[in-house]
């Protein structure tokens, strides 16, 4: 059995990693979960990630290294630390690379979607990596993370499909939702566009690795 470890800084995202791994419909995969929920509520107290965050998050990604053949990093926030893969005895993938590397291949405009401040920084840089700046658009969803706070998750699905429902039209090539809590969103969002989801995009490139 092929074990894919996944670092989340939220409980709730196992269920949505493993509806993904479930749908992509690959037996011989399974995953690992660890949730780090104290790390990411420090890194958005802190409105950056320290170095002691870094030092945290590092630890965490080596010792799941030991135990799987590949490791997403599924938190936005936590993630910048795996910028430097060779660091890794394993493959290490962060959830929002994967997901710039998607998008990259649509052509038009990319829409961005993200709801923690604290990650919006970092997310925008990592996806002008891959996509022109002309052709990129990162928003923050500005009322969705008070709903997810509050322990709405439906509510925050709705707040995400809300915000894309008033959006003033533009010609879009496809739309990200740039953290993995985000993924539910997308049953509640009206549109004819691709919409990037972390857990389903990620596991997809975990699985393209090892094969």
């Amino acid at each position: 059995m092929t074990i894919i470890a996944c670092l989340h800084a939220a409980r709730s995202n196992i269920e949505l990693y493993e509806a993904a791994l479930h749908a992509l419909d690959f037996d011989e995969f399974k995953l690992l979960h660890r949730v780090e929920s104290e790390l990411l509520e420090k890194a958005i107290e802190a409105r950056e990630m320290t170095p002691e965050i870094e030092t945290a998050t590092l630890q965490a990604i080596d010792e799941l290294c030991q135990q799987a053949d590949v490791v997403i990093v599924t938190c936005t926030t936590l993630g910048v630390v795996a910028w430097q893969a060779d660091r890794f005895t394993k493959p290490v993938l962060r959830v929002d690379a994967t997901l710039a590397k998607a998008a990259s291949h649509y052509h038009g405009s990319i829409l961005v979607l993200c709801t923690a401040h604290s990650t919006l920084t970092s997310t925008t840089h990592l996806f002008e990596a891959f996509i022109p700046g002309d052709r990129l658009r990162v928003e923050l969803v500005p009322r969705a993370w008070a709903y997810y706070n509050a322990g709405d998750i439906s509510g925050y699905h709705q707040e995400i499909a809300q915000y894309l429902q008033q959006r003033p039209d533009s010609a879009l090539g496809c739309i990200v939702l740039a953290q993995s809590s985000m993924a539910g969103a997308e049953k509640y969002i009206n549109s004819t566009l691709s919409v990037l989801t972390g857990p389903a995009v990620s596991l997809q490139a975990a699985i393209e690795t090892l094969l």
